[in-house]
């Protein structure tokens, strides 16, 4: 996979330290399972622009690079996951968190690849 130019990297970068910073900030969520929720609606779309973001900087419609940004998308939420609960008090590992960013990481492909 070609990498592209810097500056069509900066907004991409931009938004996964944005998600990062959300990820880590304080604040207190209740372990549970409940996959249609406001909470899981904004983690799809944040790692649905997180993807579609890449895709756009990378502009390529191959197959492997669609595979390789929702796989750099799924593992980076599952990473924020575990970062989470392990270092912030009062925040839990929950695994409909990852689902949701998955599932919005493959909405941003689709999209990507459907619309641009």
């Amino acid at each position: 996979m070609n990498l592209p130019p810097k500056n069509r990297l900066l907004l991409p970068v931009i938004w996964f330290l944005t998600i990062t910073w959300l990820s880590t900030k304080g604040g207190i969520s209740l372990p549970g399972f409940k996959l249609i929720a406001t909470d899981k609606l904004a983690h799809a779309a944040a790692y649905a622009l997180l993807s579609w973001l890449l895709l756009k900087a990378y502009n390529s419609k191959k197959t492997s690079v669609y595979r390789n940004v929702w796989l750099f998308a799924f593992v980076y939420g599952a990473f924020m996951e575990c970062i989470q609960f392990t270092f912030f008090p009062n925040r839990f590992f929950e695994f409909d968190d990852m689902i949701a960013n998955g599932i919005g990481a493959g909405i941003g492909v689709l999209v990507y690849h459907f619309v641009d």
